[in-house]
């Protein structure tokens, strides 16, 4: 059983039983046994004997999984054509869904809910910019206080609480506040202002953006690592997600008084079908249980998830579908989205 890249799970024979099965970090080996007894049973139920017995292979592979990576959750996917798996760093809910179609909606979340972000420490020495997502971080810019030149005749804000810092160290300060506030790649995406607390407050002083700032970080990155310091940084995705959250909010009344969004579900299949979908805004951690055919565009909805064979999950479905037509994925909380809304469609014309 090997790890496995979206392209396989989206592209994969869709004439075969197949078991998606997702576990929540520090799901213990007591608690998966459980899970795995409740699959194997309706499996047996339904009479799928081939997935089955590929299950009951894997048992002891799932377990060395849980056991060298506790603090994530985990994705599972069987068919007779194809058998791996995939860490996530988001959490999901335990559960499984056995039918002709995986279920990579958490795999989707994971890629997609994954914003550009800044980081701006602030030292005694030097300012590093670094730039990024909760994958990877680097450095872009650098800025030594005994190198940058400034204008001397600058001015400061508030000259009676400078305390133990250097003249010219604050001088410094602002004038690379400025330069990064008028560098334009930097205005669309939040900023995570870290640093030594003194200097920070100075910087912070002279500081904005527009997209949005996270300041409250009491802790220097002077000598950390990329790696080390994006390990600190992902317990910011939440507010960094907020931020992009409100901004795609704003976005949304212009587009629904342009009519070039749609929420209407009969409407956006139709539209995923004829490819006129941009975008597709799904709720994250929510699934609409059914059928759904997208040669003839007929679809039914489930109260809950149904035993039968051919119950999945639409909107999973519908994000599959959109991304091999071109278009892309949008995921906001489901508190973004009108009442009696499912899904929300951004479409051409």
């Amino acid at each position: 059983m090997k790890p496995l890249n979206l392209n396989q799970l989206l592209f994969h024979p869709k004439n075969f039983t197949t078991v998606s099965f997702f576990l929540e970090q520090k799901t213990s080996l007591d608690e998966f046994e459980k899970f795995f007894q409740d699959m194997l049973v309706q499996l047996q139920l339904r009479g799928k004997t081939k997935v089955e017995s590929l299950l009951s292979k894997n048992h002891q592979n799932i377990k060395k999984i849980l056991t060298n990576w506790p603090e994530r959750s985990h994705g599972f996917f069987f068919s007779e054509k194809i058998q791996g798996f995939v860490t996530l760093q988001t959490q999901v809910e335990t559960y499984c869904m056995i039918g002709e179609s995986f279920h990579v909606r958490p795999v989707l979340e994971e890629l997609f809910i994954n914003p550009d972000y800044l980081v701006v420490n602030v030292s005694f020495y030097d300012i590093k910019v670094y730039k990024g997502d909760f994958f990877h971080l680097e450095i872009v810019k650098h800025f030594d206080f005994e190198e940058h030149s400034f204008d001397m005749k600058a001015r400061l804000f508030t000259p009676q609480n400078l305390g133990l810092v250097p003249y010219k160290s604050i001088l410094a300060l602002k004038s690379i506040a400025h330069e990064i506030m008028e560098l334009s790649q930097y205005q669309s995406m939040p900023v995570i202002v870290t640093g030594l607390e003194d200097m920070k407050l100075i910087f912070m002083r002279y500081f904005s953006n527009n997209f949005g700032v996270i300041s409250h970080i009491h802790e220097d990155f002077y000598e950390k690592t990329c790696s080390e310091i994006l390990e600190k940084c992902k317990k910011f995705r939440y507010p960094i997600l907020d931020l992009y959250s409100a901004h795609f909010k704003e976005k949304f009344k212009k587009l629904f008084k342009s009519k070039k969004m749609i929420s209407d579900l009969s409407s956006i299949i139709e539209a995923i079908r004829n490819e006129k979908v941009i975008q597709l805004v799904l709720p994250t951690e929510r699934k609409l249980f059914g059928t759904i055919n997208f040669k003839t565009g007929d679809f039914e909805i489930y109260k809950k998830d149904s035993k039968k064979n051919e119950s999945v999950d639409i909107l999973n479905e519908m994000a599959e579908e959109v991304m091999r037509r071109g278009g892309k994925l949008h995921f906001l909380a489901p508190h973004f989205f009108p009442q009696d809304a499912h899904v929300l469609a951004i479409i051409r014309g």
